[in-house]
C-alpha cells in the first residue's frame, strides 16, 4: 500500500508547511497539493526540518486529477449525519479508519479540504469512506492541520501492516459499482433514488473489502440476474 496526505486547494502556504511538520511527526511522506497557491518562506517555515516534504510534493490540477489517481479515497470532514438516507454523510472515527486502512491496497489518498469550506459535496460523493473528528456541538470544525495531526496520530499507532491483501482493486470494485448501476436502470429504479442507492452501495463495497473470490462471485450473480431480467424482457 502506498499512503498519500492531499491538501485540496489550500489557501494558505503556512498551512501546507504546518501539514507537512505534521506529517513529519508521524512518519508520512508522500503529500499531494491540488490547486495550491504559489509556495513561498512561509511554507517552508511552518514546516520546520520537514521541508523535503514540500520539496518532494506531488502537484495537481484538479481533484479530478487526484481521484483518478488513487485507489482509494478517503474524505475527511468536520461535518456528518446520523441519517441513514445520506449515505455520503455517514462517517468513521479516525479509530475506526485506522483499523481498517491496513486492508487496504494500491494508492490510499487522506484527502483535506479548503481551510474554509472543506471539500464539497460532489467530492465527498466520489470518495470510498468519510472520516469525521467526534468535537463539541458547539463548535465542531477544527483547524485542517490540527485535525491531520490527530487522525495521522491513530494511524501512527496502529501501525500499518506491510503485508498486501488479495483484495479486489479499484478498477474491478468500479466494473461492480458500474454493474450495479447497470441493474437499477434494468429494473426501472425510480431516478430521484438512484443516485443515493449508488453512493451507498459504493460504502458498503469498500468496507467490505471483498476478496478477489468474493468480487468475482458477486460479478457472476448480477451477470445472472440481468441476463435472466433480459431474457423475461424478450
Amino acid at each position: 500500500m502506498e499512503l498519500y496526505i492531499a491538501f485540496v486547494e489550500p489557501q494558505f502556504t503556512g498551512n501546507i508547511g504546518f501539514l507537512a511538520r505534521v506529517m513529519a511527526n508521524f512518519n508520512f511522506e508522500n503529500l499531494i497539493i491540488v490547486n495550491p497557491p504559489e509556495l513561498d518562506d512561509d511554507a517552508y517555515r511552518f514546516a520546520k526540518h520537514a521541508g523535503y516534504i514540500i520539496d518532494n510534493a506531488i502537484v495537481m490540477k484538479s481533484f479530478e486529477e487526484l481521484r483518478n489517481f488513487l485507489n482509494y479515497a478517503i474524505a475527511t470532514s468536520g461535518v456528518d449525519t446520523s441519517s441513514p438516507k445520506k449515505f455520503n454523510r455517514i462517517s468513521l472515527t479516525p479509530r475506526e479508519f485506522a483499523n481498517i486502512l491496513p486492508k487496504l491496497s494500491g494508492k490510499v489518498g487522506i484527502i483535506f479540504g479548503r481551510e474554509n469550506y472543506g471539500l464539497f459535496n460532489e467530492e465527498i460523493e466520489r470518495c470510498d469512506f468519510l472520516v469525521r473528528i467526534p468535537t463539541s456541538e458547539k463548535y465542531p470544525i477544527m483547524n485542517v492541520t490540527h485535525a491531520a495531526a490527530i487522525i495521522l496520530y491513530e494511524i501512527y499507532l496502529t501501525g500499518l501492516e506491510k503485508e498486501e491483501k488479495n483484495v479486489a482493486e479499484e478498477f474491478e470494485l468500479e466494473l461492480l459499482n458500474r454493474r450495479f448501476s447497470e441493474l437499477l436502470e434494468l429494473i426501472n429504479f425510480p431516478e430521484h433514488k438512484r443516485k443515493n442507492t449508488e453512493v451507498m452501495v459504493r460504502r458498503l463495497l469498500a468496507r467490505a473489502m471483498l476478496g478477489k473470490w468474493e468480487y468475482h462471485s458477486l460479478m457472476g450473480v448480477l451477470r445472472r440476474v440481468m441476463y435472466a431480467l433480459k431474457e423475461r424482457k424478450k
